[in-house]
């Protein structure tokens, strides 16, 4: 089974790449960029690195089919935390999949020996679905067998999410065992800079019950 999966995870990598070339040839296609600046990072009730991270994003997207580049860097020399993920997701309607290769480069975007940016870390499959107005969404990392479960939903002005982590082969989420690693409460607004543009911002008060931690995240987004 374990080798199934390391074979379906070398395929996934290579369709991430044909993907990525695919979208940058000269078809019909959507772009979008962006970036936020958070307090803290914060993943699935677990932090990374230390201090403030800028988290800049760029998607290209042709009908159903999207792909992207994702990353998080600390604005001080100190913070730790670098990372830059690779991802493509095709929507089907009722259920989206998608693959992100998930790569952790060291200081001034150097990466250690057997690492890189097509060849990361860790390599996630995951779907996602919406029914009756609650979120659910499901990712498995391949090479450390872990699975993280998320259900999330709207109360009107707070977004709540309740995740489930299982990593028993392997120390990821819950320390080699399973358990409620991340409830989320989480909300946003727009201030008002002038007649024709307002500041998105949003805060994020989160517990990871198995791990006994809190954070409280404030973000920006441009």
């Amino acid at each position: 089974m374990k080798n199934f999966i390391t074979n379906l995870s070398s395929y996934f990598k290579f369709t991430l790449l044909t993907i990525v070339a695919l979208l940058s040839t000269n078809i019909s296609y959507s772009q979008d960029f962006g970036a936020d600046l958070v307090s803290s990072y914060v993943w699935r009730g677990t932090q990374f690195g230390s201090g403030a991270h800028i988290q800049p994003y760029m998607d290209l997207g042709s009908g159903n089919l999207t792909g992207g580049i994702w990353g998080s860097f600390p604005t001080s020399a100190k913070g730790g935390g670098n990372e830059l993920d690779l991802w493509v997701s095709y929507d089907f309607g009722p259920l989206a999949l998608t693959v992100t290769n998930y790569t952790f480069p060291g200081e001034g975007g150097v990466y250690g020996e057997g690492e890189g940016l097509f060849n990361g870390d860790y390599t996630e499959l995951a779907a996602s679905t919406s029914i009756m107005g609650v979120d659910l969404s499901a990712g498995y990392f391949t090479e450390v067998e872990a699975l993280y479960v998320e259900l999330g939903f709207s109360t009107g002005a707070v977004d709540i999410a309740f995740g489930y982590g299982d990593d028993q082969s392997d120390p990821f989420y819950a320390d080699g065992g399973s358990g409620l690693v991340n409830m989320s409460f989480s909300g946003s607004k727009d201030i008002q800079i002038s007649d024709t543009y307002a500041l998105p911002v949003f805060g994020s008060f989160i517990i990871n019950p198995e791990a006994e931690t809190a954070f409280l995240v404030f973000g920006i987004s441009f």
